[in-house]
This record gives structure tokens, C-alpha cells and sequence, in this order.
């Protein structure tokens, strides 16, 4: 996400010319998976990626090539096998790339679609026409169409990250998070806290009861709420208004009694907790310090988010792999 962003901010700052290069397809297994990208200049990479850094200088030429005659094209990057070996030093890739270079003049209005649905916090879907007669050309697909040539790539909006408690402990969580290229918001019921200079990073700062803010926000199953209050009442309060919520995702900072105890008053209540409570919050990392815990929770966050179980790859591996 963050890598994305960064490409659209360089492409609308910096002056030309300037060249994308987006990996399309991939046969095969690969360091990146398709809709990575990579921008470049006369001088070499500004941001991205499209391999373990084996292909990179070949499609800086082609990227040349391009700026020079003004013309896409598609290139394709067969590393099965030793064929590996040509490009770099056995990265053992094994895949057959394709990868669509094209030259940039100034900021397509693609781009300009995909940041109007982010803001609004929606997908959007494009097709890139992978045709001789119209390389690259983007449009919305319909939704009538039953299947579709070229490369379909949604684009999910950025998740958005609202934290309940504006004390010190919460500043690397914001900080990590826009690292991440999160939307980030911090709330809290003490103005004296809730300061927008104690949190530079945050996209916004808000003072205010918090039954009065969380009833405001946008949330939906890409936005995570984390309860870092350290106030038993008014993470009471909270969460009687975000069990009910479209949010994808709740912590509770806290220990695990104190959350049972939170939990037992809610059940009286009638409210049920689901997956989406995480009590106490963050992954068991042996976070100590608000840095660690920081790591912890958007750890969390982000498997949760994904679906993903937040196990060791090489569990994950394993357990894939057949006796």
C-alpha cells in the first residue's frame, strides 16, 4: 500500500520523464505477485520492485527505450530453470513474467481514479488492455461483462486505523502505522491529550466523549479500532458502540482479566463479542515496550484484516507440505 502511494505522490512531484513498469502476469511462482510496480527515471529505480532485484536493471533499459520513442510494450522474463541464472544469481524465482512498461506523461487519469475511490473508501476494479491495438489503455469494467481480456487489478483502499487514547504509548502506533500507509486517527476525551502536535504522523486528532466520536467515524471492514483508554468506563462505553459496527477489526489494550471483566458486563447487556475482538490486543510477540506493543497490534491487525492466521511462514510451509 505504502509502495503505491508513494509512486502516485512521485509521479504527480516530480518532473519527467518518467517510466512505469507493472508486472502483469506470472506463470510460476515469483518475488512479487502481479500489480507490483516500478518507477524509473533516466537515472535508475525511484520506488518499487518487480523482483528480487535480478530484472531490474534490464527493464531500467527497456524503460529507455520507451521514454525514448514514447511507445508500451510488454516484455516477458522466463527464469524457470536455469534460465534463472542469465538474469541474476539464482534467485529462484521460477516463474515467466510478463511486465508492461510504459512511459508517463504527467498524472494519468487512472491514478486520479484510484485516489477519488480511496478517499471515498472504496474498491475499485480496472482493466488494462493487454491488446497490440490498445496496450495499457485502463478503463472500469462493467459489470454486465462476463469475462474480460488483459489484467484486472482491484485496488482496496488503505486500511484506516482509529485509536481510542492519546497518551504517549500510542505515538508509535502511529507513527508504524502511517509507515504502512494507514489512514490514521486518534481520539481521546482529554483535550489536553488529544493534541495534533503530540501526533505529527496522524491524519487527524480529535477530542471529544467518546460516545459522541465513535459514532461519527466511517468505519468498515477495512478499519481497525484500538481501545488504548487505560479507562474501564469508557472502554465500557466504547465498545457498546462498536460490537454493532461494520469494523473489520477491535483491540482491547488491557490484561486478560481486565477484558473478561469488560466482556462479562457487556453479555449482561445482551452484546456478544465476535472474531473480529481481539482481547488483549496484539499478536504474542513479547512486547514489552510501546514500540514492541506497537508491532504487536498492527501485526495483528494486518493478519486479521488479510484473513491470515499470523503463524510462522515456516509452520504455514510445513503444514502445506504432504507426507
Amino acid at each position: 500500500m505504502k509502495e503505491l502511494q508513494d509512486i502516485f505522490r512521485l509521479v504527480r512531484e516530480r518532473p519527467g520523464p518518467l517510466a512505469l513498469a507493472t508486472l502483469m502476469r506470472v506463470e510460476g511462482s515469483s518475488y512479487r505477485r502481479p500489480g507490483a510496480r516500478l518507477l524509473l527515471d533516466r537515472g535508475g529505480p525511484l520506488r518499487g520492485s518487480l523482483s528480487g532485484g535480478c530484472l531490474e536493471g534490464d527493464v531500467h533499459a527497456r524503460a529507455m527505450e520507451a521514454l525514448q520513442d514514447g511507445r508500451l510494450r510488454i516484455m516477458q522474463y522466463d527464469l524457470r530453470g536455469d534460465a534463472d541464472l542469465v538474469w541474476g544469481s539464482g534467485s529462484g524465482c521460477e516463474g515467466l513474467l510478463d511486465i508492461l512498461v510504459e512511459p508517463l506523461e504527467g498524472f494519468p487519469e487512472w491514478m486520479s481514479w484510484v485516489e477519488v475511490a480511496w478517499a471515498s473508501r472504496a474498491p475499485l476494479t480496472l482493466h488494462t488492455d493487454l491488446s497490440d491495438t490498445n496496450l495499457g489503455a485502463r478503463s472500469i469494467p462493467k459489470i454486465e461483462e462476463d469475462a474480460v481480456t488483459g489484467f484486472l487489478e482491484t485496488f482496496d483502499p488503505p486500511p484506516a486505523l482509529w485509536i481510542m487514547g492519546a497518551s504517549d504509548d500510542s505515538r508509535p502506533l502511529v507513527r508504524m502505522a502511517k509507515e504502512l500507509g494507514w489512514f490514521v486517527g486518534v481520539l481521546d476525551h482529554r483535550p489536553a491529550f488529544a493534541r495534533a502536535e503530540r501526533f505529527p504522523e496522524a491524519d487527524g486528532v480529535w477530542a471529544g466523549h467518546p460516545a459522541k466520536l465513535l459514532r461519527t467515524l466511517p468505519l468498515d471492514s477495512r478499519s481497525a479500532v484500538v481501545l488504548m483508554t487505560h479507562h474501564y468506563a469508557k472502554d465500557l462505553e466504547a465498545l457498546r458502540l462498536l460490537l454493532p459496527s461494520a469494523a473489520g477489526y477491535l483491540g482491547l489494550m488491557g490484561s486478560r482479566a481486565r477484558g473478561a471483566k469488560l466482556l462479562a458486563e457487556l453479555a449482561e447487556e445482551g452484546l456478544q463479542p465476535d472474531e473480529r475482538l481481539h482481547t488483549p490486543v496484539g499478536l504474542d510477540l513479547g512486547a514489552t515496550t510501546p514500540e514492541t506493543i506497537a508491532l504487536a497490534v498492527l501485526a495483528e491487525i494486518q493478519a486479521s484484516l488479510h484473513g491470515s492466521s499470523g503463524q510462522p511462514l515456516s509452520l504455514k510451509a510445513a503444514s502445506a507440505t504432504p507426507l
